[in-house]
């Protein structure tokens, strides 16, 4: 379970000339509410400054071309099947949403991979070309939330749920989509909105892959941790 912690780092402004700017309305992507709600993301205060901030990134050696590759190939497999079975498909940024909040002032946004209708059914699928994660499920499930209320054409069908991988495709049934689920988006959002409580851990298993830049996070580790220990006779 999700919890903001009592002895968490401040949420603070460092100066006009910060290099960032506060969002009109603050604003998460699925991805990043997947990754917190899994337990994914020990750095719950990287996700807050993201959802109120626009920041210039640190550049990444992730391989974006190569990976949009690979994913465009499972995709246009996906929609290929799909169709070849009767149904209609919408891919992308067709089925783009941004719901904002009734209880606090923080948009979710989101763009499925695939919506299929086929009569009164539909199904939610995303294609993942890497390992399987637990964020992978919570990503979907936040999709068979809110795209049957933010989506016009998905309203009022029966709506599923699949995890599709280069090795296999998982069904998400949408039992899951339950009272302790939404509980858990609701603590997600609650921490999101917080801007006192948020906790901040820095770690370079983490920060590595974090985009924020040294100059909006101090506390970022950009090295691995110098620790000579194979001087030791414990094992």
């Amino acid at each position: 379970m999700l919890a903001v912690a009592a002895s968490s780092c401040q949420f603070r402004l460092r100066s006009a000339m910060a290099p960032y700017e506060s969002k009109i309305v603050p604003s998460v992507w699925i991805t990043w509410l997947a990754k917190l709600m899994a337990d994914e993301l020990q750095c719950h205060w990287s996700a807050l400054f993201r959802s109120h901030y626009t920041y210039g990134k640190v550049p990444s050696n992730f391989d974006s071309a190569q990976w949009s590759a690979r994913h465009r190939r499972l995709l246009n497999q996906r929609v290929t099947w799909l169709e070849e079975e009767g149904c209609e498909v919408h891919v992308e940024g067709e089925n783009w949403f941004e719901m904002p909040g009734r209880q606090h002032a923080i948009r979710v946004a989101g763009k499925p991979d695939i919506v299929a209708i086929r009569g009164n059914d539909a199904w939610v699928e995303d294609c993942k070309t890497g390992k399987p994660k637990n964020a992978d499920l919570y990503q979907v499930l936040l999709y068979m939330l809110l795209v049957p209320l933010s989506v016009e054409r998905c309203q009022g069908l029966r709506l599923e749920g699949r995890l599709v991988y280069a090795d296999g495709i998982i069904d998400v049934p949408a039992s899951q989509v339950n009272v302790e689920f939404k509980a858990q988006l609701r603590e997600a959002i609650s921490i999101l909105s917080n801007t006192t409580s948020a906790r901040r851990v820095p770690s370079f298993q983490e920060c590595r892959f974090c985009d924020i830049p040294l100059q909006c996070c101090p506390e970022r580790v950009e090295n691995p941790p110098d620790q000579s220990l194979e001087n030791h006779d414990l094992f």
